[in-house]
C-alpha cells in the first residue's frame, strides 16, 4: 500500500516531518501484521510546489493482513492521528513488479 499525504497548511514542512516521524510513525508501527513502514518526505523541486508532501509505504503479507491491521484498535488510532498533520490522503493498493 502506498499513501500520498498533503500536510496541513498550518504546518511547515519541517513541523509536518517532525510530527510524522516522532509522533505518528510510532503509532503506525504498532499495527498488527505490518512488515515494513517507510516514510518518504517530499522536497520541493526547483521552480514549483510538489503536489504532495509525503509518501508512505506500508508492507503487509497479503490483503487480509492489511485489512486486519486497519480495522484493529492500533490501525484506527493511526488513521485518526493522520488528521493531526495531514489535510489530504490518497491511498493506493498496489501490486509490485521488481524489474531490477
Amino acid at each position: 500500500m502506498i499513501i500520498l499525504l498533503k500536510r496541513k497548511t498550518s504546518l511547515t514542512l519541517e513541523d509536518f516531518s517532525k510530527y510524522w516521524l516522532e509522533t505518528h510513525a510510532p503509532l503506525a508501527k504498532k499495527m498488527p501484521g505490518l512488515r515494513r513502514y517507510v516514510v518518504n518526505v517530499v522536497r520541493r523541486p526547483p521552480n514549483r510546489e510538489p503536489e504532495y508532501d509525503g509518501v508512505v509505504e506500508l508492507w503487509f503479507d497479503d490483503v487480509e493482513s492489511m485489512k486486519a491491521a486497519f480495522t484493529s484498535p492500533e490501525g484506527k488510532a493511526t488513521q485518526r492521528d493522520t488528521e493531526a498533520f495531514a489535510s489530504g490522503v490518497t491511498s493506493m493498493y498496489i501490486d509490485e513488479y521488481s524489474i531490477m
